[in-house]
């Protein structure tokens, strides 16, 4: 089984230049279970007495602390604990507030409900490969499955490309349609990504009389398909590209015998977004509350942040 990606630091430092700082990782030692912590550190634009001070944020998609090796009784007793032992790191290492996006298929959300203020953002989707004979009849919708239909009658087709040499293609494409205003990775992240993740990345491309028309960057982890970039020519999206990717997925993963399709997209707020829209064509059946958390871990360095900071409170300050 291909290793969990959320809790694997290599692929969280891949992510670094995107989130301007460095992947960390914290791991709790306990004798009712183990708690692992991955997140990216980054400074804070305001230094107290010349200290520098930081902020966590989630490294990848989702994440948050992940118990492991413990019973479901004791749980509630280990995050405690975990608690107690991260807000110390926290104050030694002059970290002051963390922001988290909760993996929604793990669920660790509700294990540490007493730790972070959790709020619900919404649904995130997927597709579910084992439960269905059929994913494409039972997941997709109506109008999914027409337009897929459509697509492939006016000769839309996809390619399948487990575990590619490299990522220059697609990072070629990626750069050529990607769009104005979006997140943009370089080209040292697909270079490492390549590198470390090769044999867990799958490629999908849908071609129109030979040319490729859409490229998607997938990840197998734990025996999910994990959707990260996915970017289409805008010249062709009459052809609905996207659509037959994520057929072709769908179709792939099945016969590999893959669980679930997840869509694990940067998103904030999902339910505002046109991503949303479209992935919830593909999950008439399976759905995933999707939590964010936020903590202040040092209050008396906090108030004073807010108290020098320029321009009066940011954004950032706001959640606590």
């Amino acid at each position: 089984m291909m290793k969990d990606l959320y809790v694997d630091q290599s692929f969280g430092r891949l992510h670094e230049a995107m989130e301007n700082g460095t992947c960390e990782v914290f791991d709790f030692l306990h004798a009712l279970g183990t708690v692992k912590h991955i997140f990216t550190k980054r400074e804070i634009p305001i230094k107290i007495g010349g200290k520098v001070f930081y902020e966590l944020v989630t490294s990848c998609a989702y994440g948050g602390p992940i118990i492991t090796g413990c019973e479901e009784a004791n749980k509630r007793k280990l995050a405690y604990e975990f608690d107690l032992a991260f807000e110390r790191y926290c104050k030694e290492h002059r970290i002051v507030w963390e922001y988290v996006r909760f993996h929604p298929v793990t669920g660790n959300a509700e294990d540490f409900a007493e730790c972070y203020d959790l709020h619900y953002i919404g649904q995130i989707f997927g597709t579910d490969l084992q439960t269905f004979a059929d994913p494409v009849q039972e997941e997709f919708s109506e109008t999914a499955k027409k337009t897929v239909w459509r697509a492939l009658e006016a000769c839309v087709e996809y390619r399948i490309i487990e575990k590619p040499k490299n990522l220059h293609q697609f990072y070629k494409f990626y750069s050529s349609f990607v769009g104005k205003g979006e997140k943009k990775f370089k080209a040292d992240f697909f270079g490492e990504c390549g590198k470390s993740f090769g044999k867990q990345i799958v490629l999908v491309e849908s071609l129109y009389k030979g040319q490729v028309i859409g490229m998607g960057l997938n990840f197998l982890s734990n025996n999910v398909l994990l959707t990260h970039l996915s970017v289409v020519n805008p010249s062709f999206c009459y052809l609905s590209p996207e659509h037959i990717m994520h057929f072709g997925l769908t179709l792939w993963g099945k016969e590999k015998g893959v669980d679930l399709i997840l869509d694990s997209s940067w998103l904030i707020d999902p339910v505002a977004s046109d991503r949303h829209l479209f992935k919830k064509q593909f999950s008439q059946n399976t759905r995933f509350d999707y939590y964010i958390g936020q903590r202040v871990w040092d209050r008396g360095i906090y108030r004073k942040l807010c108290d020098v900071a320029e321009n009066g409170e940011t954004e950032v300050y706001d959640f606590a």
